[in-house]
């Protein structure tokens, strides 16, 4: 079949125009049928297929919005669907499946049908976005279904910033009015806007596609009207929630955040596991296929169970290799030893994020080794007088005060972060005196938007997640940057002394030996 058939199904809910990518799936399958269709999509946040809901999506945000949420066919990053976009889907057969070429045929496609539109200085910007005057304009996904190619692509025909950075977790931009503002900035719409001008624009992107997949005819078909509905995605449903017994953890790579979750039976061995991430990868069932291999297995075994699946396989990872997902495993097993170690629950354990340049090091040997301590300044009362400066009366009202005086006792300096350019001064200052590694509090989503910070520095550290009302949830990141954040977070004191311990004992040791050696 070298012909493209190509319609528009007009505007739907996302859920249905999900339903609509699965009918296209099966079409081109079946009747080796290349399809592409035009749409647009009421308001939505769609998950890439692979993509952990608790790290994407401000869900109290969507919920009180009545923004719903569903998940791609595609893989990469959450996107904000709403009706002033040019969506579209396309499936295809394809033979050569790599992901990092598709992606970039398609975006060159898309760059194509815009430039023969009559738009100037239009480019592909790795991995997947679409660029005009060097502002952002569309993005495209890819997933791999067998032999059939999936790709969903937008186009923006006007914008709803302040939507899209309040329902999506961890974007680029800081939510302020200025920050919006800022935002608006690296983004363009499409020029023309009458029915005419879009229906010409997307013959012109059908053809560019059609040329580019060496399918030699265009035909244009009216798209049926009309749709199973699926149920919209549960919020519920889509959050892995621990009961207590999970281990779950995640690792940032040049290709995503890969996240990890698994449970272990009575012999330390996995008996079950689940991956996901805002990755691209193939065959579209390989974490399943993954999860199932490394049913049973210790350890010891990861390596192993790992090498045997992806040997029988055509498989593919975009900016991520298989040692990776071995490492954020390696991790999670480590979580269990953390709960053994400490004496502390799973859902405790989890709590820890292990920043580790080098790869060389593990939980414990971080902790050991610490010379210093880092605290954030959102961690004390509003009312205290200290709470923007470094330092702490230590009047024990507070989980701050609490660790100034643990890590003071035993010999560990602590040191408030006032704002984010106070971290990158400290991390500068303990990476010019050599520290060997640090112990730091911090939430989760702080270290992910950051995670380069903290990895320029090159210093290994153990960081604890902080709770209660943070700045993602409570949407003033810019707040909480310049440091002016008025809502408090929470330390797990318990654990935090647990760890210190670990780091006093481990430095009274070695002043010891030094008193001996100088003896």
């Amino acid at each position: 079949m070298d012909k493209l058939l190509w319609g528009d199904s007009g505007l739907r809910d996302a859920a249905d125009n999900i339903v609509l990518d699965s009918h296209q799936v099966v079409v081109t399958r079946v009747d080796s049928l290349p399809l592409l269709r035009f749409y647009e999509s009421a308001r939505a946040v769609a998950l890439g297929a692979y993509e952990d809901n608790d790290f994407a999506v401000r869900a109290a945000y969507c919920q009180a919005e009545s923004i719903p949420v569903i998940r791609r066919l595609t893989g990469g990053g959450a996107s904000y669907l709403y009706p002033e976009q040019i969506a579209w889907s396309l499936t295809v057969q394809a033979q050569e499946s790599n992901i990092e070429q598709w992606l970039a045929r398609l975006c060159i496609a898309m760059c194509n049908g815009l430039t023969n539109s009559g738009y100037a200085n239009v480019y592909f910007h790795k991995p997947n976005d679409i660029y005009v005057n060097n502002r952002k304009l569309g993005s495209v996904y890819i997933g791999m279904q067998d032999n059939i190619l999936i790709a969903n692509g937008t186009l923006y025909r006007s914008l709803d910033i302040s939507t899209m950075l309040r329902a999506l977790r961890v974007p680029k931009e800081k939510l302020t009015q200025d920050g919006i503002r800022a935002a608006g900035l690296h983004f363009t719409t499409l020029q023309n806007r009458s029915a005419v001008d879009l229906s010409a624009l997307k013959e012109s992107l059908a053809q560019s596609i059609a040329q580019i997949t060496g399918l030699r005819v265009l035909v244009r078909t009216p798209w049926v009207d009309s749709v199973s509905h699926t149920k919209l995605a549960d919020y519920d449903k889509l959050s892995e929630h621990n009961n207590g017994s999970i281990y779950s953890g995640f690792l940032a790579t040049s290709g995503g955040i890969l996240h990890g979750s698994m449970s272990l039976d009575s012999h330390l061995r996995i008996s079950s596991a689940r991956m996901g991430g805002n990755v691209y990868i193939r065959p579209h069932h390989l974490f399943k296929k993954m999860e199932s291999a490394l049913y049973g297995a210790s350890e010891d075994e990861i390596s192993q169970r790992m090498e045997n699946l992806l040997y029988d396989i055509h498989w593919e990872l975009l900016g991520f290799t298989p040692a990776h997902i071995i490492t954020l495993f390696h991790r999670l097993f480590e979580r269990q030893r953390i709960a053994e170690r400490l004496s502390i629950t799973a859902s405790s354990a989890n709590s820890f994020m292990v920043h580790d340049p080098d790869g060389a090091m593990d939980a414990m040997d971080i902790a050991a080794q610490a010379e210093a301590v880092l605290v954030p300044y959102c961690a004390k009362p509003a009312w205290c007088k200290w709470r923007h400066k470094d330092g702490c009366s230590q009047c024990g009202k507070c989980d701050v005060g609490q660790i100034y005086h643990l890590a003071g006792k035993r010999g560990l300096k602590v040191t408030t972060v006032k704002n984010f350019e106070h971290l990158e001064f400290i991390l500068r200052v303990l990476k010019e005196r050599d520290t060997k590694c640090y112990l730091g509090m911090c939430c989760n989503n702080f270290y992910i938007k950051h995670e380069d910070t903290f990895r320029a520095a090159n210093i290994p550290a153990l960081l604890l997640d902080i709770a209660g009302a943070n700045c993602y949830d409570l949407m003033q990141e810019q707040a909480a940057y310049s440091g002016k954040f008025v809502a408090e977070s929470t330390i797990d004191v318990e654990v935090a002394a647990k760890v210190i311990d670990i780091a006093h004992q481990n430095n009274a040791h070695n002043q010891h030996a030094d008193k001996w050696v100088r003896q």
